[in-house]
């Protein structure tokens, strides 16, 4: 069973929505600056969001594991 695009995407979004939240509150405690931690989370979430889709699909033409 294959996935569309727009899934994979919508995947990596919800995803990084929650990563989004764990690097900035890292950050913060690691830093001590909330702004520098919401600019920090942002280009990183970019960044693993595109990354993610192109595993996705990537693996997506893997037949390894997959059962009919």
């Amino acid at each position: 069973m294959g996935s569309t695009y727009e899934r994979s995407f919508a995947k990596g979004l919800c995803w990084e929505i929650i990563s989004f939240i764990i690097t900035t509150f890292a950050v913060y405690l690691i830093y001590g600056n909330f702004y520098f931690s919401l600019k920090f989370s942002f280009v990183l979430g970019i960044i693993k969001v595109l990354i993610f889709f192109m595993h996705e699909r990537l693996w997506k033409q893997v037949k390894w594991g997959k059962v009919k």
